[in-house]
C-alpha cells in the first residue's frame, strides 16, 4: 500500500492524467483480485470487513464490485494519505512553535484538541468533488441539480465569520465548528481511528524526544494541490 501511495503521489505531482488513471486501475485490480479469491474460497461467512461487505445487502441487493472497491479504497488509501500528511503538519507546527511544543510536552492531555486545531488551520484534506443532487442557493448563488463542484474544506475551516482570526491557535474552540472530519451524514466514519492514531503518534514522539526543530538551511517543501501537508519536511530531533 505504501508503494502504491508513493506511485500515486508521483503521478499526481507530475500532472500525468494517463498515469493517474493507470495507477487508479492498478489499485482497483488489487481489490477485485481479493474479491474473486474470497468468492472462490466461499469466504462469505467470514468476519473481516471485506467478507462482511461481500455479504452485505442494501435495499435487498448485494453491493456490486464497483461499490466495494470504492468503499475499500476510502478505508485504506484515504487513511494512508491523510494520516501521513497530518503527522507532518502537526510535527511541523510544533517544530515552528517551541513554546506550544513545551506546553504539550508538559500536558499530553491537551494533544487531542491541539491536533484538531492545528489540522483546522493547516488542512491535510484540501477538497472533495461532488455532484449536486438538487438545486440550491448558497452564498447568494444558485447552483442547479447535476452541477459538478469542488468543496474546499480547507477554506471552510478558515472562515473568518466562524473562527475570527483563522490563523489563531486556540484550544477552547467549539469542536462542532471544525469540519476536519466532515459533518452530519457526511462525517468521516474513520474519525475515531484517525484521532487515536494521531494522538498515539504524537504522544510517543513527544515522550521519546527532548526537542523537535526545523532545519534552518533546509526549508520544508509543500505538497502540491490536491494533496495537503508537505512532500519534504527536514527536522532536527533531539
Amino acid at each position: 500500500m505504501r508503494q502504491w501511495t508513493r506511485k500515486n503521489h508521483r503521478a499526481t505531482l507530475a500532472g500525468a492524467h494517463a498515469a493517474k488513471a493507470e495507477v487508479a486501475l492498478e489499485f482497483d485490480g488489487y481489490i477485485r483480485g481479493i474479491l474473486e479469491a474470497r468468492r472462490a474460497e466461499d469466504h462469505l461467512a467470514g468476519d473481516d470487513p471485506t467478507d462482511r461487505l461481500l455479504a452485505e445487502r442494501v435495499e435487498g441487493r448485494p453491493l456490486n464490485d464497483e461499490e466495494i472497491v470504492s468503499i475499500l479504497r476510502n478505508w485504506t488509501v484515504g487513511e494512508l494519505g491523510t494520516i501521513a500528511a497530518s503527522v507532518g503538519i502537526v510535527t511541523h507546527y510544533l517544530a515552528a512553535r517551541p513554546e506550544l511544543q513545551r506546553q504539550l510536552r508538559q500536558d499530553l492531555s491537551l494533544l487531542p484538541a491541539a491536533i484538531d486545531e492545528i489540522l483546522r488551520i493547516d488542512a491535510p484534506l484540501i477538497a472533495n468533488r461532488r455532484i449536486t443532487t438538487r438545486a440550491v442557493e448558497l452564498g447568494g448563488r444558485r447552483i442547479e441539480a447535476g452541477e459538478r463542484l469542488t468543496l474546499l474544506w480547507a477554506s471552510a475551516n478558515r472562515d473568518e465569520d466562524v473562527f475570527g482570526d483563522p490563523d489563531a491557535f486556540r484550544l477552547d474552540r467549539d469542536p462542532s465548528l471544525n469540519l476536519l472530519y466532515g459533518a452530519g451524514i457526511h462525517v468521516c466514519p474513520g474519525a475515531p481511528l484517525a484521532r487515536l492514531e494521531l494522538r498515539v503518534v504524537m504522544e510517543e514522539l513527544l515522550r521519546q524526544t527532548r526537542h523537535i526543530a526545523l532545519v534552518p538551511d533546509q526549508p520544508p517543501v509543500r505538497a502540491c494541490y490536491p494533496a495537503g501537508g508537505f512532500s519534504e519536511l527536514p527536522l532536527r530531533i533531539g
